[in-house]
């Protein structure tokens, strides 16, 4: 597993799957939580659309919800 770089193609791409999952906290410039850490809302598990994310895929992450548990690692 390499670590995700945060770069705005990766930050492009993650809020293809970040924007429209529910557990999305929707704070203006947070995304690509795999690669800067986990959200500084709170927020409840509602259903996480990691798995599915080519970013999770193209770096071999493992887990889901890196908005609350933080870094792809």
């Amino acid at each position: 597993m390499t670590k995700v770089d945060d770069i705005q193609e990766n930050a492009d791409t993650c809020l293809k799957f970040c924007g429209p999952c529910l557990t999305y906290p929707g704070i203006e410039g947070e995304a690509l939580f795999c690669a800067r850490g986990k959200s500084s809302a709170p927020k409840a598990k509602k259903g996480c659309n990691c798995g599915i994310c080519d970013i999770r895929k193209k770096y071999g992450c493992q887990g889901f919800y890196y908005c609350i548990n933080g870094v792809c690692e």
